[in-house]
């Protein structure tokens, strides 16, 4: 219990949480083994719980096209489900465990209920939630200035115009 507990401690959506708060916590999440390579959310699929990565790693990838990206993998502690929690919406990725792997899951109706009991707790969770969410959109803006900066270059490049203009004949 209080090894759990201080891991509980570490995970950053949850690391304003008082010992009361995270107890609530603890006792409300499921754990779930996943094998390697096994399929633990699927991109578009109702996803209706908030997950933490307890143990393994978990690969987070998208389909562009026909073909899966890989976006990041998430070691032990990283959260995954924020999202769908916010708009009681679909998984915005799909997840494979690549070790052997273990998720705590809270399902949305557990996470109203601990809350709707306490506006203290629902604070500090939404605030951790929107700090998290800065974070993510701030990475992908520095990917996304970086692919802009490939781009340019690419096409300021006279030999890659001319490459270009030949495959396009």
């Amino acid at each position: 219990m209080a090894e759990q507990r201080d891991f509980l401690a570490g995970v950053g959506l949850l690391r304003e949480l008082d010992r009361k708060e995270l107890d609530l916590f603890e006792q409300a999440l499921v754990p779930s083994p996943f094998e390697p390579g096994q399929l633990i959310l699927e991109e578009g699929q109702p996803n209706r719980a908030l997950h933490i990565v307890r143990e393994g790693r978990v690969r987070v990838s998208r389909k562009v096209e026909d073909r899966d990206v890989i976006l990041c993998d998430l070691p032990a502690g990283r959260t995954f489900g924020e999202l769908s929690i916010l708009e009681e919406g679909a998984a915005s990725a799909t997840l494979r465990a690549i070790p052997k792997t273990l998720i705590l899951s809270l399902s949305l109706e557990d996470l109203n209920r601990i809350v709707s009991a306490s506006p203290a707790t629902a604070a500090k969770l939404w605030r951790a939630i929107a700090i998290d969410l800065r974070a993510r959109l701030l990475q992908t803006n520095e990917v996304v200035r970086t692919y802009f900066e490939v781009n340019r270059a690419l096409i300021e490049n006279p030999t890659f115009r001319e490459a270009y203009a030949m495959m396009a004949t």
